[in-house]
């Protein structure tokens, strides 16, 4: 929530931030296609510097392995140049890549909650998540004028979605950003404890 919000034309690069473990309902894979789609739509110069940050942990050999099959595909989808994998970063490195960071990402179906997704809407990052669950019901509010970010559900969904950000006048962008700010008051641990006693209360009484 301290980092700051900056226009995205003081930003060099135009990176889109992923942050899931390397589990494989996260479905990075969709994201590796959203980002070919992406090609499609942007002009040369924004493929130059549009960049595609996979940030997780990687829990045993096979996490590790799901790493090295997805750089595989990368270069398999000529997207080598405009990708990075960070594995099992400390804090300070998540911050730093929030404060570059434009564009959240979140691909997994059905996702329970998303604390991923919280954690990038306070850091400022306009969200992209999957069309379903826990994201769709409770966190990500896409009507206007409360919009707090956006929803998919295939490559070229998603694709769109981050060309329209991409687009999208930075004064809107900031609408967007501190209004996700200001709806993430109800996930705070005095909200969970004001609402937990709540719904105690007619048990004890």
């Amino acid at each position: 929530m301290q980092i700051p919000l900056e226009e995205d034309r003081d930003k060099s690069t135009i990176r889109i931030v992923s942050i899931a473990q390397f589990r494989p309902e996260k479905d990075h894979l969709l994201q590796l296609k959203a980002l070919a789609e992406v090609r499609k739509l942007v002009e040369a110069d924004q493929w130059e510097r549009t960049r595609l940050v996979l940030i997780g942990s990687c829990r045993n050999i096979e996490d590790r392995c799901r790493v090295t099959h997805l750089n595989y595909l990368a270069t398999q989808m000529n997207l080598e140049k405009n990708i990075e994998f960070k594995q099992n970063v400390s804090f300070e490195e998540l911050l730093a890549e929030m404060t570059k960071g434009t564009i959240g990402i979140h691909t997994m179906w059905n996702e329970h909650f998303g604390i991923g997704i919280v954690e990038c809407m306070a850091a400022g990052l306009i969200m992209v998540a999957h069309k379903s669950g826990g994201p769709m019901m409770d966190i990500v509010e896409t009507l206007e004028p409360n919009r707090t970010g956006f929803l998919a559900t295939t490559e070229k969904e998603y694709a769109e979605t981050i060309y329209q950000i991409i687009q999208m006048h930075p004064n809107d962008k900031t609408t967007i950003q501190v209004k996700a700010r200001a709806s993430l008051d109800r996930f705070s641990e005095d909200a969970f404890s004001t609402n937990f006693v709540n719904a105690l209360k007619p048990l004890l009484d």
